[in-house]
């Protein structure tokens, strides 16, 4: 998406995924776009209705990311 020409990339991932989410963020900076900054970090919480029919509420992590002008 940034070489696409966006300047904002929000990653967003709920549960176990957010290890992952975390990881796609560092491994961006660090190997193929140093310039790429973390702008904000939000922790939430969602629920879901599980595919047994049980509530469930997941840990939801949002990393945004954007590219200096």
């Amino acid at each position: 998406m940034f070489n696409g020409g966006a300047r904002q990339v929000v990653l967003r991932a709920r549960g176990e995924a957010i290890n992952m989410s975390v990881e796609v963020a560092q491994v961006l900076r660090k190997r193929f776009m140093s310039n790429v900054q973390i702008s904000n970090i939000t922790i939430d919480g969602e629920n879901v209705t599980s595919r047994d029919g049980r509530q469930l509420n997941l840990p939801v992590l949002e990393i945004e990311l954007s590219v200096p002008v």
